[in-house]
């Protein structure tokens, strides 16, 4: 009986957890997310327009695949929304950036017309 939910379980790690994925950055980009005891699954962030804006330890800015400034960021974002893109954002943040860097990205979100915005973290794992 033990060896049947061994293989249970395995059948559903390999069935679950690939459908619990997150947004794939190129692979130059470092995040560590931050992380929590109860996120919520937000299937929206993987979709392929989805407006995925990450900012790494060094306070470089990434929307989607492209590294962007501060300052066009706005424009950037407006841009997509104008090609069909949801008008959410969703934030992948370094968990050792700058909280000034996060706010003023947020701020930027804000000012593209970007109300709906969410962020990305990891799940604690068990000690």
């Amino acid at each position: 009986m033990s060896a049947f939910a061994s293989v249970m379980c395995a059948l559903v790690a390999m069935f679950i957890l690939p459908a619990i994925s997150f947004v794939d950055l190129p692979r130059s980009i470092s995040v560590d997310l931050a992380k929590v005891s109860n996120p919520t699954d937000m299937r929206g962030a993987d979709r392929e327009d989805a407006l995925v804006v990450a900012i790494t330890r060094d306070g470089n800015i990434w929307l989607v695949a492209d590294r962007v400034k501060l300052e066009n960021l706005p424009a950037a974002i407006q841009e997509r929304v104008s090609r069909g893109a949801e008008k959410r954002v969703y934030i992948k943040a370094d968990m050792r950036a700058r909280y000034g860097g996060v706010k003023q990205v947020l701020a930027c979100v804000r000012a593209a017309g970007i109300d709906k915005v969410a962020f990305i973290v990891d799940r604690r794992r068990g000690n």
